[in-house]
């Protein structure tokens, strides 16, 4: 997943300000601010594992070796405003853009109508699964979405366990897997079974949280406003205090991951590029 690693100087100069889609250093990671073609896209004889960064995923990956080792070779998108935010100070001269999990999980639909490929809901309750996927089918008439919700267990899950996740997504032939179990569950188990879900077809696979539970409508979403002022985490932090108190600690530790960045952008490759 290489591209092109110069100073921002540099890209000034060059005109590069223009492209659509750029791979940006923050803290230690390495963000794409890429068009959602671009993160739909297969790479041949693989299963692209997707990471919506937000304020939590980015601390981890500067905490956690196991999601740093797994980020350097995912395809890497900026979900929280709050890390936009801190990318375009890093980066002024360039429009990064912002793609979230839980709103792009329709563009992803639409995407499968558009190109007759197959999607599958992974985790969430069952009923909130069964709910998510009537409501995409019905808002995008004709895709064919297939979902399963696997018992509540610590990760790594067993053999068997394991064994009936990858059975499901084999008879729905699905194209695109959006896991939700949360990080870093949803990181490890796309990571670990990467070949199996290459193997079965598997184009992409998508850590999106709770986006089964928002799309089912059984977990309120923020207000558009709230989004837009980045204070969506509180927003959650306040529906779920007990879930979210650790978690929403760690998101406090980005700026300081950020501030030790070594700036470094370039332009993302193309489609088939990665």
């Amino acid at each position: 997943m290489g591209a092109a690693n110069f100073p921002p100087e540099a890209a000034r100069a060059s005109g590069a300000h223009r492209n659509p889609g750029y791979r940006l250093r923050c803290g230690r990671m390495t963000l794409e601010s890429i068009s959602l073609e671009e993160v739909f896209a297969p790479r041949p004889g693989q299963t692209v594992q997707v990471v919506t960064v937000n304020a939590e995923i980015f601390a981890l990956a500067h905490e956690d070796c196991r999601m740093a080792e797994i980020l350097t070779r995912s395809r890497n998108t900026i979900d929280g405003r709050v890390l936009q935010w801190i990318c375009t100070l890093l980066y002024p001269a360039y429009a990064i853009s912002r793609q979230s999990g839980s709103n792009f999980v329709f563009d992803l639909a639409g995407h499968c109508r558009r190109t007759s490929q197959r999607l599958f809901l992974l985790g969430a309750s069952e009923e909130s699964n069964s709910r998510a996927a009537a409501l995409l089918r019905q808002r995008f008439p004709g895709v064919e979405i297939a979902g399963y919700s696997p018992p509540v267990a610590t990760y790594p899950f067993g053999s068997q366990a394991n064994q009936q996740i990858l059975d499901r997504i084999q008879q729905a032939r699905a194209h695109h897997v959006v896991v939700c179990f949360g990080p870093p569950k949803q990181e490890y188990w796309i990571a670990d079974n990467a070949v199996q879900l290459a193997a079965l077809g598997v184009h992409c696979a998508y850590g999106l949280g709770g986006t089964i539970d928002f799309v089912s409508g059984l977990k309120h979403r923020a207000p558009k406003w709230v989004e837009f002022i980045g204070a969506e985490w509180f927003f959650r932090f306040l529906c779920e205090p007990r879930a979210r108190f650790f978690r929403t600690l760690t998101m406090f530790k980005m700026p300081f991951y950020a501030a030790r960045t070594q700036r470094s952008i370039g332009a993302a490759e193309g489609e088939h590029g990665h």
